[in-house]
């Protein structure tokens, strides 16, 4: 017990398994240890089947195998079997197609030896914080690498400015070549694969991307997840069986964001730069498109509005809903695999469907056919996306559409299109009768499902059978680990002008074509704002208003450009139908309760003396006396005390008064980031920045222990 006492972990693990399992071998998982424990004399035996699985996905059939083995006088038999039929003949030789996707290969780059390749061999087990720690000592590692290229490539001062600008591409090339090996694409790298338009500024962004830990944690969390739901799909974990739409692993990991996110949204303010006015962040996020409620709602309207220029048009609507052939499908619908897999992910089936999409306009166009509508992606039980799309176009292209449609959604794989039920599969078109329902009601149904269930209590979902309005998580689950667009409007305005012009409120302008395209928005009639910005199917260049941006240069901490909507203009009128909408300068900021020296009274320590927050000398004179203190400084204890301020009396302790009581507490560690005031705990102090959270060390953009060589670097190359 004494490695707990002296905190040596590696010590401490090791005593842990020789006490649960003793004479197993080291580096093996959890599930194997726990097996080991069960039957050492097949251990040998099974790691052809766990050892290269992942703990969080061998769990399962580590838990079944136990099961078996001890299931009557043949266990031992009938969980051999299982693992060498089950792992090895199925599950095993999917697991291998999607882990090939995702392999590194750190052959090095100019002789440089990457040592993280057993790190990524691990990464889908990760958590948060060993994500974390290790985007830390890539980083590292990036700018010891990125200090002696410089050092040995260069050994003299460069004398002109394309010198410095040929240095700085060198040294992004070197750095670029390392990251690719990670299987992760480096900033800027089709830029300067294609030859066009890299610039030194690129090269020198890029290179402070690749040697900041927070860009480097964005990216390994990324790749972590995408092949940890990945590896889930493959062996099964993602199905109506098990978990449909995700795994519940990522469904888990979606909730707890979701209340993380929540959570800091209340404790934190909007404040107003120039005038110091506060709003609650939380209720600005709940009046935003960020809102699931507001977002279903601004769908259907936008939606109401095609279908009533659609029919002011004399327009025919038709609903299709086209699926990728069965080798993108992990899972039967019925259960069981299939066997014709190609390992995609629910990503890559997307690009596929965008592509049958992408011949279809390209087609339509060669026809001169319009169209416009919506599109909604929804996943199968197994993660696989399918598209719904509601078009209106001329009834004399009716035709033409459908037979386009049709013939690139079923041309992939066409030979196993052998039965009405696989064509209707593939693709199915069902045109919009009125006397049935408005085209609004055959998508209503679609939207609420992939936002908050809204409306759907008691109905059955088609692909699980479980209650619609319960599946609703775990489709937005579904949507975020695998950031696909649920919804994109094909054709007609741009809805970012619309949420732009409905900002402005009580405003007429003099422009009569801009004030008409901001009073329909105003008053969220989308037929009329569509109609007035030039109708269903206007070009983009030919739109009424369109946004206004501003660009700050080196707007961030990689030097970059940053690009923030400002305002609209109406592109016929010029420079003078600028107009702003942006005037308020808003920073977010802890709420002041949450602050070190701050309480609910407004203004802090320094507000003055009011109705609201006076009291009597009396009351002064007695916290006076409970404070203890014969100073100065007790007077002005007293009245911080009176106002309901929380007053620290000495480094490790604070006061304040609860009621008639002056309670006297351990004094809380706030961030020693002036803009956080996040409270520092055991959990959530940062290691490499003691006195800071995680959140705002992983802020910064190179550590301290770093920064010098880096800087020397960076002077040596000119920068």
């Amino acid at each position: 017990m004494e490695s707990f006492v002296n905190g040596q972990h590696h010590e401490t693990r090791q005593w842990q398994q020789e006490q649960f399992a003793p004479g197993a071998p080291s580096g093996i998982s959890l599930t194997e240890r726990q097996l080991w424990h069960i039957n050492k004399d097949d251990h040998a035996w099974r790691a052809e089947y766990l050892a290269e699985m992942p703990n969080f996905l061998a769990r399962y059939f580590g838990d079944r195998y136990s099961k078996l083995m001890e299931a009557g006088q043949h266990g031992r038999r009938r969980a051999n079997t299982f693992l060498r039929t089950t792992l090895g003949k199925n599950v095993l030789p999917r697991l291998r197609k999607v882990r090939q996707q995702y392999s590194t290969n750190f052959q090095g780059a100019g002789g440089v030896h990457i040592p993280f390749a057993k790190d990524m061999e691990k990464l889908p087990g990760y958590d948060r914080d060993d994500v974390r720690n290790l985007a830390h000592r890539i980083a590292d590692f990036m700018a010891e690498c990125f200090n002696d290229f410089i050092r040995m490539a260069f050994l003299e001062d460069s004398k002109s400015p394309e010198e410095l600008e040929w240095r700085a591409t060198a040294a992004y090339r070197h750095l670029a070549e390392l990251v690719n090996q990670f299987s992760i694409t480096p900033p800027y790298w089709h830029t300067f694969k294609a030859g066009n338009n890299f610039t030194a500024r690129n090269a020198e962004s890029g290179l402070l991307r690749m040697m900041a830990p927070e860009w480097w944690r964005g990216k390994l969390k990324r790749s972590r997840d995408l092949l940890r739901e990945h590896m889930a799909i493959a062996v099964g974990q993602v199905q109506k069986a098990a978990s449909a739409y995700v795994s519940r692993s990522t469904q888990g990991e979606w909730v707890e964001q979701k209340k993380r996110n929540r959570e800091f949204f209340k404790s934190c303010d909007l404040e107003n730069q120039e005038t110091g006015e506060r709003i609650s962040l939380a209720d600005m996020v709940d009046g935003s498109n960020a809102n699931p409620a507001k977002r279903r709602c601004e769908l259907m309207v936008r939606m109401r509005g095609f279908e009533d220029l659609a029919t002011e048009m004399g327009m025919a609507g038709e609903f299709y809903t086209i699926t990728a052939p069965s080798k993108y499908h992990a899972v039967h619908s019925k259960g069981g695999f299939v066997s014709q897999w190609n390992a995609a992910s629910p990503q890559q089936t997307q690009k596929y469907l965008c592509g049958v999409w992408a011949k279809a306009r390209a087609a339509f166009s060669r026809a001169g056919i319009h169209v416009f509508g919506f599109r909604v992606v929804e996943p199968h039980h197994d993660g696989t996306p399918h598209w719904h799309m509601l078009l209106f176009m001329r009834p004399s292209d009716v035709a033409e559409v459908r037979d386009i449609l049709c013939y690139y959604s079923r041309l992939e794989d066409s030979e196993e299109l052998q039965s009405a039920y696989a064509l209707k599969a593939r693709f199915h078109v069902e045109p919009i009768d009125p006397e049935k329902g408005s085209a609004t009601g055959y998508i209503a149904k679609y939207i609420s499902k992939n936002i908050d269930g809204y409306a759907l209590d008691g109905e059955a979902d088609d692909e699980t059978g479980e209650n619609l309005k319960d599946m609703a998580k775990a489709v937005s689950a579904w949507a975020s680990r695998w950031r696909i667009r649920q919804f994109q409007q094909i054709g007609g305005a741009p809805v970012t002008v619309w949420r732009e012009l409905r900002r402005m409120r009580d405003i007429t302008l003099e422009n009569k074509s801009m004030d008409a395209v901001l009073a329909a928005a105003d008053v969220g009639c989308w037929a009329s704002y569509t109609q007035a910005q030039g109708g269903a199917l206007v070009a983009r260049r030919d739109l009424v208003v369109r946004l206004m941006y501003e660009i700050t240069e080196c707007g961030n901490e990689y030097g970059e450009a940053v690009q923030r909507i400002q305002g609209v203009y109406s592109p016929l009128a010029g420079q003078e139908s600028e107009i702003l909408t942006r005037l308020v300068k808003w920073a977010i900021v802890p709420k002041l309760a949450d602050s070190a020296a701050e309480a609910a009274f407004p203004g802090g320590i320094a507000a003055p003396w009011s109705s609201v927050n006076n009291c009597t000398q009396s009351t002064i004179t007695e916290l006076k006396k409970g404070i203890g203190i014969q100073s100065q400084d007790a007077g002005q204890m007293a009245k911080a005390l009176a106002r309901g301020n929380i007053v620290p009396l000495d480094r490790e302790t604070e006061m304040q008064l609860e009621g008639n009581r002056l309670v006297v507490r351990r004094r809380k560690q706030y961030c020693r980031n002036k803009n956080c005031g996040e409270v520092i705990t055991p959990e959530n102090e940062s290691f490499d920045s003691p006195g800071m959270c995680w959140a705002c060390a992983d802020g910064y953009v190179l550590q301290t222990d770093q920064s010098d060589a880096v800087n020397r670097a960076f002077e040596a190359l000119g920068i």
